[in-house]
């Protein structure tokens, strides 16, 4: 393994600045959830659920339509007038030039403040693209090859992840699996060493924070079997979801509509949250429902659908955000239903368990990173080693069907 003294060190000083941006972005999102919706704001320690369901329904409201004026308004400006943003992805390709650093810290900021104010998207994608920006930063400082720069680009994306989660290892497997595409020595240890050095500049400011606790954790015969049988539905389930938000058109972003049309829709989404403010935010409010088995099957597949439904006006209002929490949460609330209504016909199994199981399959098909979802599900919940079977078997099914029918069927149409 060949690594050099300034490589080295680079993988360290971008660890350390994803752990600052982890830090600091979740500072900012906690901020602007308490003032927005009024709640903890002596130094209480109150989830974002329960601070959003006891504000009054039209401060949700105009929470919400606030957050349409900054989405619109901001993302406006930063395609009208900042530099053109470059993904991370883009940046490995040309890591030299890397990503414009002020318009990338714009953008990653929009985002997290209006997840703050209850945008239904995931606050993901800030901290990688903040990480990856200033690793490019980095690397235009400090001369490194295209190869090093292109993988410390990588690493410093991972290293965002594992900083506002808390997950080191689901990080670096997100690194290798979606980003580098590599598996050697190298790249593993340039990984690990970038998401381990985030996660402990976190932990350090925040603490050790577990972003999820199950209440009932139970594995036995009949819970191998719903996983096992749950998957296919899970991906049908995420290929309805991938039609869906195909539907929605999305006006170019430096077009001056694109503020009307934002305004309106979270203002819908505002309408929304009166009747059920826990649609609000990035889906960790329904990940605690589902995981803790407050829900029945009926408020849990209404809140699915709302959930659903306002994901989408998010998207055609032209907001960005991450999609992982969203996706965990469509995920475990469909399994958590289906699991009810399994326990009226079968063996019974952990509703609890079921949820964590569905939410893994939903992250691992849609986001396309089955083994980084099955690790992100244990990280996030600190679930004991028992579960991982179940989890393997639905990630498994789902990919199958993912890959053998839907693949195949996409290709056929492809060639006709």
């Amino acid at each position: 393994m060949n690594i050099s003294l300034r490589f080295f060190l680079s993988l360290l000083v971008v660890g350390v600045l994803a752990g600052l941006v982890g830090f600091a972005l979740t500072e900012l999102m906690h901020f602007t959830q308490h003032h927005a919706f009024g709640y903890a704001l002596h130094g209480e320690e109150i989830a974002f659920r329960i601070g959003a369901e006891h504000a009054a329904p039209q401060r949700r409201w105009l929470v919400l339509t606030l957050c349409g004026v900054l989405a619109g308004g901001g993302w406006y400006a930063i395609h009208r007038w900042g530099s053109r943003l470059v993904g991370f992805k883009a940046a490995m390709a040309n890591p030299q030039q890397g990503m414009p650093l002020f318009t990338t810290l714009a953008h990653a900021l929009l985002q997290i403040i209006t997840v703050g104010l209850g945008s239904p998207l995931g606050r993901e994608g800030a901290p990688r693209e903040m990480s990856a920006a200033f690793a490019s930063l980095w690397i235009r400082k400090v001369r490194l090859s295209d190869d090093d720069a292109a993988l410390l680009i990588a690493c410093a994306a991972g290293a965002g992840l594992a900083a506002v989660y808390n997950v080191p290892l689901a990080a670096t497997i997100f690194i290798l699996e979606t980003l580098v595409l590599a598996l050697n020595p190298r790249v593993i240890f340039a990984a690990l060493l970038t998401s381990v050095t985030a996660t402990l500049v976190v932990r350090y400011t925040l603490g050790d924070l577990v972003q999820y606790h199950l209440i009932n954790v139970e594995v036995n015969h009949a819970l191998l079997w719903f996983a096992l049988l749950i998957g296919p539905l899970i991906t049908v389930s995420v290929k309805l979801f991938r039609y869906t938000t195909a539907l929605f058109p999305i006006i170019a972003r430096d077009d001056k509509r694109i503020i009307p049309l934002a305004i309106l829709l979270f203002s819908l989404i505002g309408v929304v949250a009166i009747f059920f403010p826990d649609v609000l935010g990035n889906g960790k409010a329904g990940n605690q429902l589902a995981f803790a088995g407050l829900l029945d099957w009926h408020s849990g597949l209404t809140l699915l659908l709302m959930k659903w439904l306002v994901v989408l006006l998010a998207l055609a209002a032209g907001a960005y955000g991450g999609l992982i929490t969203p996706s965990m949460m469509l995920g475990g609330i469909l399994a958590l239903s289906l699991a009810l209504a399994w326990n009226g016909f079968f063996p019974t199994i952990s509703i609890e368990t079921a949820a964590l199981i569905g939410a893994t399959a939903f992250l691992a098909v849609s986001l396309k990173m089955p083994l980084t979802a099955i690790v992100f599900a244990l990280e996030l919940t600190r679930a004991p080693v028992e579960i991982v079977l179940p989890l393997a078997l639905a990630v498994a099914s789902a990919w199958c069907v993912e890959k053998g029918l839907f693949d195949h069927a996409d290709k056929t149409k492809t060639a006709l």
